[in-house]
């Protein structure tokens, strides 16, 4: 596959981050490698734009306003978004990211959570394993760990997170699941940017 053309032409990307930048960012790295991408600035218009749009994927910023880092905000727009009958895959993305935001999220019925900034190549991994996930039901946390498939590196922090998740954010049962020291876990942890 050509790198610079998008995989799937019948599906786009939706951004909602109040970052100008962040969405400038975004759109000139994903609109030719993955798909089309449209960005939005405030929350107020993300159900109807959804709705609209009918995006197959939602890169959704946890925090909008300034000073504003615990992502309360984002993780009611997730909710929301989750009791649509058909909602797009949903990419939550901060830069205030800790273990509990990111447990929370996938809780909630994210795909995945990128930390900003971001690595371009994770991002364009993510989007196009999202776009790939569109329309299908929302795996459960074993569905997750035994899913054939992507690179090693994606699935050993596919593992992490879901570990962490049932877990519920409780790193030394997080780490006897996985067989690792709490030690080698903060070491994996901050490998994958969690």
């Amino acid at each position: 596959m050509n790198e610079e053309e998008p995989i799937l032409q019948d599906h786009s990307i939706l951004l909602l981050d109040d970052d100008p930048g962040v969405g400038l960012a975004a759109q000139l790295l994903l609109q030719r490698r993955v798909a089309p991408i449209t960005c939005l600035r405030r929350p107020a218009e993300l159900m109807a734009a959804i709705a609209k749009l009918r995006p197959s994927v939602l890169l959704l910023d946890l925090n909008f306003g300034p000073g504003r880092t615990e992502g309360e905000q984002g993780l009611q727009l997730l909710a929301e978004v989750q009791k649509l009958g058909s909602p797009p895959v949903v990419v939550v993305m901060t830069a205030y990211a800790d273990i509990e935001l990111a447990v929370q999220a996938l809780r909630r019925g994210a795909f995945d959570f990128i930390t900003k900034p971001w690595d371009n190549v994770r991002l364009i991994a993510t989007c196009r394993e999202a776009l790939e996930r569109f329309g299908r039901p929302t795996p459960s946390v074993s569905e997750v760990i035994s899913e054939p498939a992507r690179s090693l590196a994606a699935q050993e922090r596919a593992a992490l997170l879901a570990a962490m998740a049932a877990a519920e954010g409780n790193l030394s049962a997080a780490a006897r699941g996985l067989g690792l020291s709490r030690a080698a876990l903060y070491r994996r942890l901050n490998k994958h940017g969690l």
